[in-house]
């Protein structure tokens, strides 16, 4: 047996516990902001919890409070997600852009993020995203929507 088929044969059994356990999750992409990366209609499958967290990787947060940012107010129940790429983690260095991010080094418990488009809504505007607002990381696209172009400035 080839190591990429033992690979392929060890590899089914966990996958099929970790869908039927809801750890892997298929998620639909809206809007433009991780354009040209994801469009909207983008399926993309996301491995909940923050294990796999790193710069470079995409992560599935809770999107920010219109008026408080990832601090909302008690009792407010945040109804959307959002799919940004994670620049920076805990003892990283803080990126020149964002400066709401206070601070030479990313805190502990603290994430830099930044969509594609210059209008995206994140570290840009809000600050440091906490790690207990990640639903999860971006392990793959599952499917490509019908591409098209994004609207002139559409964030």
């Amino acid at each position: 047996m080839t190591a990429a088929a033992l690979l392929t044969a060890a590899g089914l059994p966990l996958l099929a516990l970790l869908l039927l356990r809801g750890r892997l999750v298929a998620v639909t992409v809206r809007g433009y902001s991780m354009s040209p990366t994801l469009m909207p209609g983008d399926r993309v499958l996301m491995l909940r919890g923050r294990r796999r967290l790193a710069s470079g990787r995409m992560a599935v947060v809770v999107a920010p409070h219109p008026e408080h940012g990832w601090r909302p107010p008690a009792g407010d129940t945040p109804t959307s997600w959002y799919v940004k790429h994670v620049v920076a983690v805990a003892g990283e260095p803080v990126p020149d852009w964002a400066h709401r991010c206070a601070g030479p080094r990313v805190p502990v418990g603290m994430l830099v993020l930044l969509g594609e488009r210059p209008g995206s809504s994140d570290s840009k505007q809000w600050g440091y995203c906490p790690e207990d607002k990640v639903i999860g990381t971006v392990l793959v696209r599952l499917r490509a929507a019908e591409r098209s172009e994004a609207p002139a400035g559409r964030p």
